[in-house]
């Protein structure tokens, strides 16, 4: 549920909130590719599982705000929306740490926020902080069982 703090004014706290929606959005895409290397590529039901936990966490936050981070998105008003700087990608490898660090960055933002006195009733800061480190170690779980590291080369 919103608090009247940080719902009632929308001011800074709409620029906070549009912060919000925006981590959880990329968070929450971050973690859908990791998914599916570990679900459909590698076959990993154990990681699958962390990683569907996790997304579905982060998801539950969008739910408690609901309405107000519909609200305050403004897509269209982005000053960075136009900066995407998207690099091309050789190999599962490079999808793997790319999208692993989208979710990990995206989670640190949402743990920072997380300590607002706004928001410190309504995001978990110590869960979202062991959801990052969750993180941590599943890119190191899923880059040992891909069969190439960056240059293409076969794993020995």
């Amino acid at each position: 549920m919103c608090s009247p703090t940080l719902c009632g004014n929308w001011t800074v706290q709409a620029r906070i909130l549009r912060t919000v929606d925006a981590n959880i959005n990329r968070v929450s895409e971050g973690l859908r590719v990791l998914e599916d290397v570990s679900r459909f590529i590698l076959e990993d039901v154990n990681t699958t599982r962390q990683l569907k936990s996790v997304r579905h966490q982060v998801n539950r936050l969008a739910g408690e705000l609901g309405i107000y981070l519909l609200l305050s998105r403004d897509s269209e008003g982005d000053i960075g929306a136009e900066n995407d700087l998207v690099k091309e990608h050789r190999d599962l490898y490079s999808i793997v740490r790319a999208n692993a660090k989208r979710a990990q960055e995206g989670l640190r933002v949402l743990e920072e926020l997380a300590k607002l006195p706004e928001l410190k009733d309504i995001i978990p800061a110590d869960e979202i902080k062991q959801s990052r480190y969750l993180i941590y170690t599943i890119e190191v779980s899923l880059i040992s069982q891909l069969p190439t590291h960056e240059t293409g080369q076969a794993r020995d």
